[in-house]
């Protein structure tokens, strides 16, 4: 209960720690055995008490991850492994997550081809990196920038877009 109390946890994921919990402190394995098969009744348990919410562990694991600049796709990937939730529950809560972690998204006359692009010039923006550096920035450092965008799942052409630069310029090193 505590640990429900203090994260915000998926069913999944309750199971998952009090699995670790358990093999970390029960030594004898046929005591282990018998204690693990309590685990899934107690999640359920607690999912009724209102403790534990799929919907909410990945609309939080989300939001997390488009704050940290990932791309929607990359950050509903994460989300979904994070916290041990099906993809397809993270998706549906993909438009409030845009809304509350990108506010500066949130705009009704965007354009769905270039709300890639948008999402990496934030992520550079509330990075410092790119074109919002302050110190400037040299070849090394936006090749540096466009590897931390193309980790973070951002097609290319977006990347070249929220970089304002011509990428045939800079050396494939």
């Amino acid at each position: 209960v505590y640990y429900c109390q203090r994260y915000l946890v998926s069913e999944a994921k309750l199971r998952d720690y009090l699995g670790t919990r358990l093999y970390r402190e029960v030594e004898d394995a046929e005591e282990r055995a018998a204690m693990a098969d309590h685990i899934p009744a107690i999640a359920a348990r607690l999912a009724e008490a209102g403790l534990v919410d799929d919907r909410e562990a990945a609309s939080s694991k989300l939001r997390s991850a488009l704050r940290a600049g990932y791309s929607t796709s990359a950050a509903v990937n994460n989300a979904a492994r994070s916290s041990h939730v099906d993809r397809q529950i993270v998706e549906a809560q993909l438009a409030s997550a845009l809304g509350e972690a990108l506010p500066e998204m949130d705009d009704e006359d965007r354009d769905p081809a270039e709300e890639g692009a948008r999402m990496a010039g934030l992520a550079l923006k509330r990075a410092r990196r790119g074109p919002f550096r302050s110190g400037g920035g040299d070849e090394k450092t936006t090749t540096r920038d466009i590897n931390w965008l193309l980790r973070r799942g951002f097609r290319f052409d977006d990347i070249r877009k929220a970089m304002q630069v011509d990428l045939d310029d800079i050396n494939d090193s």
